[in-house]
Formats: C-alpha cells, sequence, structure tokens
C-alpha cells in the first residue's frame, strides 16, 4: 500500500502544474524587424517573392557564453517548406541594459550556411528528397546547441535527424535514431505523409527542441508532439494525443533511453528543451493561437529523475498515462501570458520557439533569452524576451 501511494504521490506531482515560486522580472524585449536581411550575400528572389537572404524565422538560440554573442537557428524558411532555403545559422550579438531603453538591442553579425559532408547546401523545401536517399538534403532544422570544441548539434523535424557540424557549418556526423521515430514515406505535404505512414514523428512535428549537458555527453531531443502510434486521429485524419517522447542519449556509450511528456492539452506543442543540470530542464509548451486567442504560452521546469525508461513501448495511449509508466515531472517557470509581464495581447506571437540562459548580470541575475519565430513574415519581428531572476530561483 505505501509503494502504491507513493506512486500516487509522484503522478501527481509529475501533472501538476502549480507556478514555481520564483521572482522572475522581464527586463525587456529586443526585436529584429520582419523586413531584416542577414549576412549570406545570397539574392535570389522566389516566385512567391519572398527574398533568399530574410533573417527571421528563429526556432531556436543557443548563448555562445562570451560578447553577448548567441546562435539563432532558423527553420526550413518562407512559405512552409515550399521554397528552396538554403538552410543556415546567425550569429546574432544581444545586448542587454537592465537600466536603459531599449534594455535589450539585438543584432546581426554574421550567417553560416549549413552544408553536408560534400559541401552541398541543406535545403528547407519539402520536395527535396528522392526514394532513392529520403533525407539527401531536405533539411528543416529546429534545435541547436553547442559543445566544448565550438561544434554544435542540430535537430531537424523532416527526419527526424540529428547532426553535428564544424564551427564553419559543415555536417561531420550523423546520430541514427530509433527506427520507431522515423516514417517509412515521405511526402511533399502534411496531409500526404501522416495519410502514408502509421508509425514515426507526424507531419512537421519532429525533433523540435535539443539539449546537451554541461558535460556534453548527453543529449536530449524532443519530439514536438506524440508520434504517429502514440497517437488517435480525428475525422479529417490529423494524429492527435498527449503523450511525447523525450530521447536521450550517452555521445560516450550510445546509450539511449525514452521519457515521456505528459501534454496539458492536444493542442499543444513542445518547442524547446533547455539543460539546467544533470536531471532538471526548462521546456517550452504553447498552443497554436496569437494574439488575444492565446490562452497557453509556458515555460515549464521539469525533473527526469524517477521517470520511466519507455523505449520498449512500441506504442503508448493516445491520451492516458500507462500504469506502469511514470512520466517526468512538471511545474510551471514563467507563464509568459501573466499580467505581470505585460506580454498577453493583440501583440502575442503564435511562436514561442527558442530557449537560452544568457549572461549572469552585474547584479548576480541570471538571464533567460526567449525567441519568438515570425514565420519570415515581413510585418511581425523577430522577437526576444530577456527575463531574470535569482540563480537559486531554479532550485
Amino acid at each position: 500500500m505505501a509503494i502504491f501511494m507513493l506512486r500516487i504521490l509522484i503522478i501527481i506531482i509529475a501533472l501538476g502544474t502549480t507556478t514555481a515560486h520564483a521572482e522572475i522580472v522581464l527586463l525587456g524585449t529586443g526585436q529584429i524587424s520582419g523586413t531584416a536581411t542577414d549576412a549570406s550575400g545570397l539574392s535570389e528572389t522566389f516566385e512567391t517573392g519572398d527574398s533568399q537572404n530574410l533573417l527571421g524565422g528563429i526556432s531556436a538560440i543557443e548563448y555562445t557564453g562570451k560578447d553577448n554573442l548567441y546562435l539563432a537557428l532558423p527553420d526550413r524558411g518562407p512559405d512552409d517548406g515550399a521554397v528552396p532555403w538554403k538552410c543556415r545559422v546567425q550569429t546574432i550579438r544581444i545586448d542587454i541594459h537592465p537600466k536603459q531603453s531599449p534594455a535589450v538591442v539585438p543584432s546581426l553579425v554574421s550567417t553560416t550556411l549549413l552544408l553536408d559532408e560534400s559541401k552541398r547546401n541543406f535545403i528547407g523545401k519539402a520536395t527535396a528528397y528522392s526514394p532513392s536517399n529520403k533525407f539527401a538534403e531536405r533539411f528543416d532544422p529546429e534545435g541547436i546547441r553547442l559543445t566544448q570544441d565550438g561544434t554544435f548539434y542540430i535537430s531537424d523535424e523532416y527526419g527526424p535527424q540529428l547532426i553535428r557540424f564544424s564551427s564553419e557549418g559543415k555536417a561531420v556526423k550523423r546520430i541514427t535514431l530509433p527506427a520507431h521515430f522515423l516514417i517509412t514515406h515521405p511526402g511533399s505535404s502534411k496531409k500526404e505523409e501522416n495519410g502514408a505512414n502509421q508509425t514515426g514523428r507526424s507531419a512537421n512535428r519532429g525533433m523540435e527542441g535539443l539539449a546537451i549537458s554541461k558535460d556534453g555527453k548527453i543529449l536530449i531531443g524532443l519530439m514536438q508532439s506524440p508520434l504517429l502510434q502514440d497517437s488517435t486521429r480525428t475525422a479529417k485524419g490529423k494524429p492527435t494525443g498527449l503523450n511525447c517522447r523525450l530521447l536521450v542519449i550517452n555521445l560516450e556509450t550510445g546509450t539511449r533511453k525514452e521519457l515521456l511528456y505528459h501534454l496539458e492539452h492536444p493542442k499543444n506543442k513542445l518547442n524547446e528543451i533547455l539543460t539546467i543540470n544533470d536531471h532538471e530542464f526548462l521546456v517550452i509548451e504553447r498552443d497554436g493561437k496569437a494574439g488575444k486567442e492565446a490562452n497557453f504560452k509556458k515555460i515549464f521546469k521539469i525533473d527526469i529523475s524517477n521517470a520511466t525508461d519507455i523505449q520498449k513501448i512500441k506504442s503508448l495511449p493516445p491520451e492516458n498515462i500507462p500504469t506502469s509508466v511514470l512520466p517526468v515531472q512538471k511545474e510551471v517557470f514563467i507563464d509568459l501570458l501573466d499580467p505581470a509581464f505585460s506580454l498577453a495581447g493583440k501583440k502575442m506571437p503564435e511562436k514561442i520557439e527558442g530557449l537560452t540562459f544568457g549572461p549572469v548580470l552585474s547584479d548576480g541575475k541570471q538571464t533567460l533569452i526567449v525567441a519568438t519565430d515570425n514565420d519570415f513574415e515581413a510585418d511581425s519581428p523577430s522577437l526576444f524576451y530577456v527575463f531574470s531572476f535569482d540563480q537559486s530561483d531554479l532550485n
């Protein structure tokens, strides 16, 4: 009976969504215009009218640890995979001056194109694959994390794939992901892919977030939504569910495990994961609404200490947690719609996607940078929210 009651208590904690007691302050919001261009030197204009050198679509951000420099990762480009966007990484500077106005000033420093092992450009276009090489070129970069030697890992939604790049942007190593994360039949549209596959990632819902341990030995890949085999289908054939998988990879031993993250609502998505320590992380969970319709934009603190390894479970229930499984523990760390931050309302963007710890300020406060994806829309700037708090608030 005691063991049973302990398990019930752990599940209650795991599913709890009470806000962590942290004194968190929004220092300011920096922005880069939706019409800004990058330093790629590319001048092509697509048939859609969009330019190859747009600066936007930020899906991940990573602090380099020096000179206020960050790696900002655009996704597959404008028009939702319809154009041959050349994938890249932007290096940006974010200057933070809490007592000035504006308090947050982002600016572009440089642009690095992403190349495969043969020095060919990775392309964001959805049709950039072939039957003989399903994921040869097409690439939808969504997560980025730096290593101690200056190389970086990027997670991709199309495969999903997980690739290590040199500091110059050339692919140097590919990590094989479990077969049940992969689809068998790629397609050029979400409807086509979801209709043709019963297992693997849902279309455009692949490895959305990426974390790396502080010693660089462990990678944690976060799936945006439940795998197809862990979902049910709506009347229109759209996969839906609550149980997402986290893939934990030991880069030294090759050992892996999978953990269950339980969404708060079937329409929510996961967008990023950030390491706090060896068992705690921050995770973005959000809805797909913008402006006044937005009602769920939260950063959760999760603890994986007691979570069950689910890699041998071929198919999870779409909603309920199996009785044999303990999910990751969750508590709200930041609710972006909290009135205290004055972010809710007509200017709230849909896509809260990037997350990284920034520098420690002169007053000892830790900073946290949250980046938004503007979908390369000219009238929507890329936003960078900068929060500060005592480092003890993460404990």
